[in-house]
């Protein structure tokens, strides 16, 4: 049966400080396989339409997983936000012009300063005001082959009726039945979002969860693709609900354990064990990655470290951490301390170095622990940060 699902039914969910171009380029490093549809962080359609983004090839390459666009453009999602349907149709028009397929409409962000901007969760309020900002995208998108989607709760505030829904579906996707228009799927997250009183962070916990509500949208309008999201962090939950809908977004669980996409692989996509990359191999990829978009870019070797912290756990990951940060220290001393320096060593020599005075430190525990009595000790592959 694993065999038999289709690839890019599982995303990586947009998550702030998470999926930024670094950390997606890891998962594609953890599963090359085409499988997992990966969504960028939420980019406001301003940052196109005003600032003029897609012209400074920098800050482009620190929003937009340029790497991921050219070689997997089918699986990349880039989320924007925006209450303006001017704004929203430039950014899906320069967006495509970066060979962009797949964009993303923002409306469940229930964050404070999202709400001061008029978009995100809020957005749920105003059906129509989202139509408008929709049927600008896909104007922009038509004959283009990019898809258009948006992202919602099942519900804002007191009202988590299953008639709010259907009344928000219904002037989002329900009047484009033309055979001339655009399909537009939608990403529900099945919780509703509070917007006063609740951080993001609570956001993501305290509403309870309503998968049935999902389901019932998704069997209600029968030709649009539904993709569900929310507190799915098991290979048997992804399973249960690709039986039900068309797709499964999972977020937390793999912003903490990129790992979890090698777990899909093999049992929800049949990939074959010994196909998976070793972490050794993705350790080896990626630093070559980081040299790459340092050079190109200049990429700061702290923005690049920070994947690698989710990269592994436990002992292994407070050892590199604490190693990487001391190694990205020396050399920015090394190099000197004005703006401009070049660093004084590329950065795959400073994370293996790290990795390297990492284990030494574990290593020098086990000894601690051996000469103390300690029968507690580590098992031999915790000795090496890049082992299985």
């Amino acid at each position: 049966m694993a065999a038999a699902v289709q690839r890019l039914r599982t995303s990586v969910a947009p998550m702030v400080r998470v999926t930024h171009p670094y950390f997606l380029r890891l998962t594609r490093l953890i599963s090359p396989f085409g499988n997992h549809q990966l969504w960028t962080e939420m980019i406001h359609a301003n940052a196109f339409s005003r600032a003029q983004m897609h012209l400074d090839p920098a800050k482009l390459s620190s929003k937009l997983p340029l790497h991921e666009i050219e070689e997997f453009s089918a699986g990349v999602v880039v989320q924007i936000a925006s209450a303006s349907p001017p704004d929203a149709h430039e950014a899906v028009r320069q967006l495509i012009k970066l060979r962009v397929r797949n964009i993303n409409l923002n409306c469940g962000c229930p964050s404070r300063n999202v709400q001061m901007g008029s978009f995100g969760a809020i957005m749920m309020k105003t059906p129509q005001l989202v139509a408008d900002v929709v049927d600008q995208m896909c104007t922009a998108a038509r004959g283009t082959g990019c898809q258009i989607s948006v992202k919602c709760r099942i519900g804002v505030d007191e009202d988590e009726s299953p008639e709010f829904l259907q009344r928000f579906l219904s002037a989002v996707v329900g009047q484009r039945r033309h055979a001339d228009e655009l399909p537009v799927s939608i990403v529900l997250h099945a919780r509703r979002a509070w917007l006063q009183g609740l951080s993001p962070k609570q956001n993501r916990k305290i509403p309870e969860l309503n998968y049935e509500r999902v389901h019932e949208m998704a069997r209600r309008f029968t030709n649009t693709s539904f993709v569900i999201n929310g507190g799915i962090d098991t290979v048997d939950s992804v399973v249960e609900h690709l039986a039900k809908v068309d797709g499964v977004m999972i977020g937390r669980k793999i912003g903490d354990d990129p790992w979890f996409l090698s777990q899909l692989d093999q049992h929800v996509y049949g990939i074959p064990a010994h196909a998976v990359p070793s972490p050794s191999d993705v350790l080896a990829r990626y630093v070559r990655y980081g040299d790459e978009m340092h050079a190109r870019y200049g990429a700061r070797y702290s923005a690049l470290s920070e994947p690698l912290y989710r990269l592994f756990a436990g002992r292994k990951n407070k050892a590199l951490h604490i190693r990487l940060n001391e190694a990205r220290s020396k050399a920015k001393r090394d190099a000197g301390l004005h703006q401009d320096a070049k660093y004084s060593v590329s950065f795959s020599e400073l994370v293996l170095e790290a990795v390297h005075n990492a284990e030494m430190d574990l290593r020098q525990q086990q000894d601690s622990l051996e000469s103390s009595g300690d029968v507690s000790h580590l098992p031999s592959k915790e000795l090496h940060i890049a082992e299985a």
